[in-house]
């Protein structure tokens, strides 16, 4: 598995992709975490607050399989997560929506879990509404099409 930046992340120039983009910002301040992304189920990374040279990609894709391992299920058959990471892989908070959506926030070491949770719950409205907008990756018989018919 890697993640793939979606043709929607290189651009960046959608409207709704803007939006996206600012309630990250404003969610990984209001939790405390260093950056927030929004990765689909395709390993699609979506949109993110920040600039991405921090870690490697590929660690998003490592915190999602480490907090999928505890439950097993995959996102796309319906995987759930609300999850707390503290170890390995990394510190981090994963939570979906959308049917088939994860939003991560990072953090450089142990976080507190409340005030991340709390700041998602606050926040995880506007970024569903704003995810389901972007347009789909890859096309009408993309991955990103299929997504927006589940959520």
């Amino acid at each position: 598995m890697r993640v793939v930046l979606d043709d929607s992340m290189l651009l960046g120039d959608t409207p709704e992709w803007q939006a996206l983009q600012r309630e990250l910002v404003g969610v990984s301040r209001a939790a405390h975490a260093f950056n927030a992304y929004v990765v689909d189920a395709w390993d699609n990374l979506r949109c993110a607050a920040h600039d991405f040279s921090e870690k490697p990609r590929d660690d998003l894709v490592d915190l999602i399989l480490e907090a999928l391992g505890k439950d097993g299920t995959p996102l796309t058959r319906g995987g759930k997560l609300d999850a707390c990471l503290d170890g390995r892989a990394g510190h981090a908070y994963l939570k979906t929506f959308g049917s088939c959506y994860v939003l991560l926030l990072r953090y450089p070491g142990p976080f507190d879990q409340k005030v991340a949770r709390a700041a998602v719950s606050a926040a995880l409205p506007a970024i569903e509404a704003l995810t389901l907008r972007l347009p789909p990756s890859g096309g009408p018989d993309s991955h990103g099409t299929e997504a927006a018919k589940r959520a």
